[in-house]
C-alpha cells in the first residue's frame, strides 16, 4: 500500500474514533443531566395522569423520542419530542432545546407551524391563557397551565433561562413576521 493511502486510512480511522467519542460524551452528558432532573419528579393526584404509562427509555439519543406533548385545546395529541433543533429533527418531531432541562425546571421546546411535515405547532397561535399542556417522559407526566403568550424577537432567549419552578416554554415562528417568535410559557399545576 502506498504512503498516501495509509495516511488517508489513518486519518479516516482517527476521524471515526473522534466522532464515536463525541457522540458518547454528548449522550453521557444528557443522561447525567436527565438523572439530575429526575430528582424533581412529582407524582400528581390526578388519576388520569397516573394511568399514563411512562416512556420506556434508558438512554438519550438524538434519534430517540425523549417525550410526548399533548395540548388538548389545540388538538395536539402525543406529539413526539426529540433532542435538538436541527432541520431533520424538526421534520419528524418537536425539538428540545439542548440548553434547557429535560424534565425539571424550564423545559424548552420548538416546532414548525406551517410549510413542513413537522408542523406540530400549527395551531399554537390559538392557545389561550389557562390552557393545559401535558408533557410525558420516562420520568413521569407533568401538567402545566398556560400563563404567558408573547411575541419575542428571534434572538431573545430569555424565556429559556433556568427557573426555580417547573415550566414548559414552547417557541415557534410568527406567520408573516420573520424576525418574531411566538413564545408560550406554562407553569406546572
Amino acid at each position: 500500500m502506498g504512503k498516501g493511502i495509509k495516511m488517508t486510512l489513518l486519518i479516516a480511522l482517527i476521524t471515526a474514533i473522534t466522532i464515536c467519542f463525541s457522540v458518547f460524551a454528548i449522550n453521557k452528558f444528557k443522561i447525567d443531566r436527565a438523572n439530575k432532573n429526575a430528582e424533581n419528579i412529582v407524582v400528581g393526584d390526578n388519576q388520569e395522569l397516573a394511568d399514563i404509562e411512562p416512556l420506556q427509555q434508558t438512554e438519550i439519543n438524538y434519534d430517540d423520542i425523549i417525550g410526548m406533548l399533548t395540548i388538548p385545546d389545540i388538538l395536539l395529541e402525543n406529539a413526539p419530542i426529540r433532542e435538538g433543533l436541527e432541520e431533520d429533527t424538526l421534520l419528524k418531531a418537536i425539538g428540545h432545546f439542548p440548553s434547557t432541562n429535560i424534565y425539571g425546571g424550564n423545559v424548552g421546546l420548538a416546532s414548525h407551524n406551517s410549510g413542513s411535515e413537522g408542523d406540530f405547532f400549527r395551531n399554537l397561535n390559538k392557545i389561550k391563557k389557562g390552557s393545559e399542556i401535558y408533557y410525558q417522559t420516562n420520568f413521569g407526566t407533568r401538567r402545566y397551565i398556560v400563563e404567558t403568550i408573547v411575541e419575542i424577537h428571534e434572538t431573545d432567549f430569555s424565556y429559556l433561562e433556568e427557573t426555580s419552578d417547573n415550566r414548559i416554554t414552547l417557541i415557534t415562528c410568527v406567520r408573516n413576521k420573520p424576525h418574531l417568535r411566538l413564545c408560550i410559557q406554562a407553569i406546572e399545576n
